[in-house]
């Protein structure tokens, strides 16, 4: 299997644009150069409804797999799948992430990752290590056995590695509750590394303790945590009201209420980074699929183990978009979420927005949300369907 982009020869788009300078939807055409980056936006003199929406490019920094392949399989030709399943549903740049796992496995992810070709248009951008440095009590679907104390120049080992890789190690999520969690957090930030403290039952010191030595996200907020008390805010308290602390949001209506999600985006919209959580089943019918070495049962909704615990789920950005809609977000949260936020945590510079200098990573949709084609840099990576 080989990902490739498809370029029709033209370099410009014509749509209902997203002009991130304002938040609204307006008749126009983008113009880019040959590097891919946007050089005008040219407003047209028109009322129509008629014509497709085009958004920033989606950004997902929690996924698992898709398209019946999983990131724990560490071939290119799985990873390869994942991307172009993903391009189908508007994402321009993801981290495919890992689960906590068998140093073994871990290992073929490094050396998949070292080896992955570097296609000019690709939408994987990184890695996102979800553990082995959790709290048991708080695994959710990641293997109890797998499970390690945090040892630092184990760490290292692993990083070394990955920062020369053509997918690099981008995130990591660790629970700020462990022992030597504050070292290890130092340590990643010095490294460049973002840290999400997520499968934890860490209270409000310890979170803000690793606030201070560095973590700067949450990982899929109120899932695998110790929920919200008056008295005890713990990890979801403090995601709450903490400026400059992202939160990743899953919005599929299962993972977190309607309600929950409203809650979340009136207090701190600007700090929510929408993810999918995605796994493999992702575009499959329901049945049995792969989630590492875990085998989860899929229906029409949800993604489960034999205990009924969640592991992951099958939302795409796109649905997820048609849910926040539905649940009254404002167009303008929903595209800072999945878009422009991302961003800015991750350090892409040109990424997130429609601006002039901006590149053109596009997502062409109708008029109900679906998505009919995919930019990356100016170029198709998921042509245009109707």
């Amino acid at each position: 299997m080989m990902f490739l982009s498809h370029d029709s020869g033209e370099r410009s788009i014509t749509g209902r644009v997203y002009l991130s300078a304002t938040g609204n939807l307006v008749p126009a055409r983008i113009h880019w150069d040959h590097d891919g980056r946007i050089e005008h936006i040219q407003r047209l003199d028109t009322r129509t409804n008629d014509l497709p929406i085009i958004l920033p490019g989606f950004i997902d920094e929690h996924i698992h797999g898709a398209n019946g392949h999983d990131v724990m399989e560490a071939s290119c030709e799985s990873w390869e799948a994942i991307s172009e399943a993903l391009a189908r549903h508007g994402v321009t740049s993801f981290l495919a992430t890992t689960i906590t796992a068998p140093w073994d496995d871990l290992e073929r992810v490094m050396a998949c990752a070292q080896e992955f070709p570097q296609y000019p248009y690709h939408n994987l951008i990184g890695l996102h290590f979800e553990g082995p440095y959790i709290d048991p009590a708080f695994k959710g679907a990641q293997p109890h056995e797998a499970i390690r104390p945090i040892a630092l120049q184990e760490v290292k080992s692993i990083v070394s590695r990955l920062q020369s890789a053509t997918v690099p190690l981008r995130l990591m999520t660790i629970a700020p509750n462990v022992p030597s969690s504050g070292a290890l957090i130092r340590w990643l930030r010095q490294e460049g590394i973002h840290v999400n403290m997520g499968h934890s039952g860490a209270n409000r010191e310890q979170t803000l303790q690793a606030i201070a030595q560095g973590a700067d996200g949450i990982t899929h907020l109120f899932n695998a945590m110790k929920g919200l008390h008056h008295r005890e805010p713990g990890m979801v308290g403090v995601g709450l009201i903490t400026d400059g602390l992202w939160i990743e949001l899953i919005t599929d209506g299962i993972h977190i209420h309607p309600d929950m999600v409203r809650l979340v985006f009136h207090v701190a919209s600007s700090r929510i980074i929408l993810v999918t959580d995605g796994i493999s089943a992702i575009d499959c019918p329901p049945g049995k699929y792969h989630l590492g070495q875990w085998l989860v049962h899929v229906d029409e909704h949800s993604a489960r183990l034999d205990d009924g615990t969640l592991a992951g789920s099958i939302l795409t950005p796109d649905q997820s978009v048609r849910n926040l809609l539905q649940w009254g977000c404002s167009l303008r949260e929903i595209v800072h979420g999945w878009c422009e936020a991302p961003a800015i945590r991750l350090g892409l510079r040109g990424y997130g927005r429609i601006e002039k200098g901006y590149y053109a990573d596009l997502v062409q949709l109708n008029h109900d949300y679906q998505v009919i084609g995919t930019l990356k840099h100016g170029h198709w990576i998921s042509p245009p369907h109707c």
